[in-house]
């Protein structure tokens, strides 16, 4: 437990304060100088760990707010309910299953998905680190902060509204990065985070321009 403590404790540091953890990717400038407290320098595995562990505590906990709900069904198909008595057993845990399965391949993937999702703002943030010239290795700086990103995660542990949180917890903290490590306006940074929502449209646009023009030809 002593070896998981300092990795928690940086995590939590990158969710509450993540610039002065940006400040410690980049300048060295640890958050507690005085070597009080032990901490773990963030990094990509850590954090997507950690990120992990909490997954996996959302999906226990709505297989088991499921599980209630499927108890609850038959407590009262048993009791001979009217409304209930239409429903016929199989078809009433049908979803119970289905959940069952998504929530499974939701954590066998989530590695491999928010590593992709990680690599995807990556790139996008090399190329407006190019573009604003920041000094520095523009591949460290990007990589920087969406290891910070990653600790939104933390709030997947929150039944039902945690993904709503986490997904804001994720473009506040890219903000941030983007404003400290890139230096860039609040217009700007705006801008960088709404990019992959415009090349996803423009891409649609493109693709259903080719369909058109194939179907009318």
């Amino acid at each position: 437990m002593n070896i998981v403590l300092p990795y928690l404790h940086s995590y939590a540091l990158c969710l509450l304060r993540p610039r002065v953890m940006l400040d410690w990717l980049r300048h060295g400038i640890a958050p507690y100088p005085d070597g009080q407290h032990e901490l773990v320098q963030p990094e990509l595995t850590g954090q997507l760990s950690i990120s992990w562990m909490f997954a996996v505590v959302q999906g226990i906990v709505r297989i088991l707010m499921a599980n209630f709900m499927v108890q609850l069904f038959l407590h009262y198909q048993n009791e001979d309910n009217f409304f209930y008595s239409l429903v016929d057993v199989e078809d009433g845990l049908f979803p119970y299953y289905v959940l069952l399965f998504t929530t499974a391949l939701d954590l066998v993937f989530f590695p491999i998905i928010t590593l992709v999702v990680t690599e995807f703002w990556n790139f996008i943030l090399r190329l407006y680190a190019r573009w604003l010239q920041v000094e520095g290795d523009h591949d460290d700086i990007a990589r920087d902060i969406t290891t910070v990103a990653l600790s939104s995660h933390f709030f997947l542990v929150l039944p039902i509204i945690g993904v709503v949180f986490q997904q804001i917890a994720w473009v506040y903290l890219l903000y941030v990065g983007c404003r400290h490590q890139l230096g860039a306006t609040r217009l700007l940074s705006i801008v960088i985070l709404i990019t992959p929502t415009v090349l996803m449209l423009m891409s649609i646009s493109v693709f259903s321009l080719a369909i058109f023009y194939l179907i009318v030809a």
